[in-house]
């Protein structure tokens, strides 16, 4: 494992610290990017441009399989319109 990867990982351990109850990739997700430089959130997915949606990449899907060997917590990729309803966003 490269250095760049074991980084973003040791990210994932950290939030995994507080968080490992929510099942929620995209918050996971914009957890692990905060407490990342810039040049390493490129492993991760962006939003389609046009629907907002995400969509995971096969390094996402890594991190989803990682966190959840290492919580318990199998982390859900739920649609705009389901985070909404979920935390009571309009």
């Amino acid at each position: 494992m490269n250095s760049d990867i074991k980084k973003i990982y040791e990210q994932v351990d950290f939030v995994a610290s507080y968080a490992a109850d929510c099942d929620d990739w995209v918050t996971i997700k914009k957890q692990v990017m905060i407490g990342l430089p810039p040049v390493l959130r490129k492993n991760f997915s962006t939003r389609d441009p046009k629907t907002k949606e995400q969509s995971l990449n096969n390094f996402e899907k890594e991190i989803i399989s990682y966190y959840k060997d290492k919580t318990g917590t199998s982390l859900v990729l739920r649609t705009l319109e389901e985070r909404r309803e979920l935390f009571d966003v309009l």
